[in-house]
């Protein structure tokens, strides 16, 4: 199984973070967050995301 992750940082709280969705927002203030990479995993399990 393919999965993209997108890997993101917002410029406004200066944090960063991983998410599965294409458009991620930002989990601090909610607000757009860009995206920095979208690497593709392989395999059958997931990452573990963390904020």
């Amino acid at each position: 199984m393919d999965l993209i992750v997108s890997h993101w940082h917002c410029p406004r709280c200066d944090v960063g973070g991983r998410d599965r969705e294409p458009e991620p927002s930002c989990w601090n203030c909610g607000g757009s967050a860009v995206v920095t990479s979208r690497p593709r995993v392989d395999g059958d399990e997931p990452p573990a995301l963390t904020p």
